[in-house]
């Protein structure tokens, strides 16, 4: 017995629309945005007559391709109030807060990757300082360790 369903509404639409995550959206855009790419090449390869169908994917495609730049931007900052909220007293520290924002958006990190990452971003910091404060964000709970599968690693994330 097959089930029959029932067709679609707005009010479903709107419902599902509430529930995109912005990774959702980005996909959709990506995959819209290769779409048209693939339209505007396959009107290329059919002729010149159809310049004016031509340069309207081309501006549609550049109108989502500024779409997708903003979704980008609106998830960095999204990012930042979800761990301003989360570790809002750690901006105190600008060494802990930056350890906090770099493995926010990375895999795991070695002592060394993250001491990196942090001259990077602030232009100095010793090893020994950011040492120090990834161990008290291990103690708060903040930063969990991982270890490699021979123990010789140690490599540190954001706990869940």
């Amino acid at each position: 017995m097959t089930k029959k369903s029932k067709p679609s509404t707005k009010d479903d639409e709107n419902e599902r629309d509430d529930e995109l995550t912005i990774d959702d959206v980005q996909d959709r855009l990506d995959e819209i945005s290769a779409r048209l790419a693939r339209v505007e090449r396959l009107m290329e390869r059919i002729g010149p007559g159809i310049d004016e169908v031509s340069e309207s994917a081309r501006v549609i495609r550049e109108g989502f391709e500024f779409y997708d730049g903003m979704v980008k931007l609106m998830s960095k900052f999204t990012r930042a109030e979800r761990l301003e909220s989360r570790y809002g007293d750690l901006k105190k520290d600008e060494i802990s807060w930056r350890i906090i924002q770099i493995l926010d958006g990375s895999r795991p990190l070695n002592i060394s990757q993250i001491t990196a990452s942090v001259r990077a971003e602030r232009g100095t910091a010793s090893r020994r300082i950011v040492r120090e404060r990834i161990n008290t964000l291990v103690e708060r709970s903040i930063l969990t360790v991982i270890e490699d599968e021979d123990g010789r690693a140690r490599l540190f994330a954001l706990a869940k």
